[in-house]
Parts: structure tokens; C-alpha cells; sequence
């Protein structure tokens, strides 16, 4: 597979700024090729023919030579009805009668707690079986829906607040 426009750009951005920080590394066409050859250890006559996995190398190893994050994926935005479940499911005071099943994003967010927490799955199905639990209501406390998603999410939220583990986070 080879380079996608996205990581063409992407790279010959970085290599610029990466040039500007460096001394003595050059900004020439034949400069940028000659780099990327010695990194790849192979031949490279031109970015355009690098292959998807090379050119995922390169961008790699500038970031991380200029200490850049990747950037972040555009978050997919919920419709109307999607962004009231999400932040309605599971209070107390919800009325609705329509239950959503829990998806990735939502198992997503709680993993992103248990690692804050230091948890692993033993502790949160511990947890989740035990008195002080969201879902003690439930036979057999398995998250399932969006609002056991949301109670457990709030909970353990709640937990990290407590103990001065939370910051804030967008999944």
C-alpha cells in the first residue's frame, strides 16, 4: 500500500519543522530524500513512492524526535436522539422508556478509568458485584446498556475525583 496524501503532507510538514530545529539538516529536496534513505536504510528517490508503513515510520520518528503528539482524530459527532441517551441513560430521574445498547465508546471511556484507578477487570467485576455497586439492582451486574454504562462511568469518576487521580478527558 502506498503513501496516503494525508501522511505526504503530514511528513513533509514535520520534515520542515524538524530541518528549522536541527542544525545543519538541510531543507533541499535532495537533503529530505537523503534523510529519509538513511532512516529507512533502502533507496528513496522521492516521498510520493514511500510505502504506507515507511512513510508511518518517518512521521514517527520525527514526532518523536520534536516531542509532537499525533493528531487527534476528528470525534464523530452523535445526532439528536444519540446525544440525549448518552447524557441521559442511567440517572435517576430518566424517564425514558427506550434503552440503548453500550457500545465501543462507552466500554472506551470505563477502561480509561479502571487504567486511571489502577484497576483491572477482576477488581471492576468485583466491584460490580458487591453492595456499593451502580448496578446492584441488576441479577447479574453486566454492563449492558448506555445507562449501566453512564452508572458505572459516574461511580467510578466519582471514585477518582476522590482520591485526586481525575483530569478531564474527551474520548
Amino acid at each position: 500500500m502506498s503513501i496516503s496524501k494525508g501522511q505526504l503532507v503530514r511528513l513533509q510538514i514535520l520534515y520542515q519543522q524538524l530541518a528549522s530545529h536541527e542544525i545543519g539538516m538541510g531543507k533541499s529536496r535532495e537533503e529530505r530524500v537523503a534523510w529519509s534513505s538513511a532512516r529507512l536504510r533502502k533507496s528513496v528517490t522521492s516521498f510520493k513512492e514511500l510505502s504506507f508503513s515507511d512513510a508511518g515510520f518517518l512521521i514517527d520518528q520525527i514526532q518523536s524526535q520534536l516531542g509532537v503528539k499525533a493528531p487527534a482524530a476528528p470525534r464523530k459527532r452523535l445526532d439528536r436522539d444519540a446525544a440525549h441517551s448518552a447524557g441521559t441513560e442511567g440517572r435517576h430521574d430518566d424517564s425514558g422508556k427506550q434503552s440503548t445498547m453500550a457500545g465501543k465508546a462507552e466500554f472506551a471511556r470505563i477502561r480509561y478509568l479502571l487504567d486511571v484507578l489502577g484497576w483491572n477487570e477482576q477488581q471492576l467485576d468485583g466491584w460490580l458485584r458487591s453492595t456499593r455497586s451502580p448496578l446492584t439492582h441488576h441479577a447479574s451486574p453486566v454492563i449492558r446498556t448506555l445507562g449501566d454504562a453512564n452508572r458505572v462511568w459516574w461511580a467510578l469518576k466519582r471514585m477518582a475525583i476522590a482520591r485526586g487521580l481525575w483530569k478531564e478527558h474527551r474520548a
